[in-house]
């Protein structure tokens, strides 16, 4: 699973980088709004005249994920020490609608874990993810406890939070792991061919069937398998590259690859 990060930044917005440098932001900060029925664009219309104050990276309801601050760049959320150190912000709207919480609660933890594996930075409760509650009891910069009180309301814990982040993080490294396109040739003599095939595809994984023509485990688990000849190694998204000949074979790559 996961969705799209609509962007619509706040302009006039300060461009201070974290103490590591431009960009290199240290973990994630879980905030909700304290402000049962709000929404994302009412939130980044508040912030629009009131961000001198305060104001976050994201916003998450039920409809959408927007970004409204550059994550390269410190937020006002959570008390100097936190901005500094690089903490993207993260504000979860609230709500007493049940079905409502809980569609807001899958993007919420899959955007938390999203921003942590783009710099693989691991899910650590209290160090790399953070609530501001944590946040406050750690530096004493502030003394909001959200979102604890708000997840109880709907029958969730922080405990939680750092279960579902975690276990979205991983889905994340196995989806990663999975090869989009690879190159499947009969024998290393079709090589010729398949390397061409494989650059036309961004210089993509190429493999080579065993002795006992056996498709290796990478190959099959790719999102989509280039068969130069042989027979179809019968993978569901496939595009059989191959004839009855070496010289049929060649025609076909020549086809696919637009020659």
């Amino acid at each position: 699973m996961s969705y799209t990060i609509e962007q619509n930044l706040i302009p006039g917005l300060p461009k201070e980088p974290y103490v590591g440098g431009v960009g290199n932001y240290v973990g994630v900060i879980a905030h909700s709004t304290a402000n049962n029925g709000d929404s994302v664009d009412g939130e980044r219309n508040y912030e629009l005249t009131t961000w001198q104050n305060a104001f976050a990276h994201f916003f998450v309801d039920d409809q959408k994920i927007e970004q409204v601050a550059d994550t390269n760049y410190i937020c006002y959320g959570a008390g100097h020490t936190a901005n500094h150190l690089g903490y993207v912000q993260v504000e979860l709207c609230q709500t007493t609608d049940p079905t409502k919480f809980n569609k807001a609660y899958a993007m919420y933890t899959w955007l938390l874990a999203k921003l942590l594996y783009n710099r693989k930075l691991s899910v650590v409760d209290g160090i790399t993810l953070m609530s501001h509650a944590q946040v406050s009891a750690k530096w004493h910069e502030s003394n909001h406890t959200d979102p604890i009180e708000y997840l109880a309301s709907h029958g969730k814990t922080w405990a939680n939070v750092v279960a579902d982040v975690t276990a979205q993080y991983n889905l994340m490294g196995e989806e990663d792991s999975v090869l989009n396109v690879a190159v499947l040739l009969f024998t290393k003599d079709d090589y010729w061919a398949g390397a061409d095939v494989a650059a036309k595809n961004g210089n993509c994984a190429l493999f080579i069937r065993s002795a006992n023509q056996s498709v290796p485990a990478e190959a099959k688990s790719a999102k989509q398998l280039i068969v130069v000849g042989g027979p179809s190694a019968g993978h569901p998204n496939e595009v059989l590259l191959s004839g009855k000949d070496k010289y049929a074979t060649a025609a076909a790559v020549a086809k696919y690859l637009g020659q």
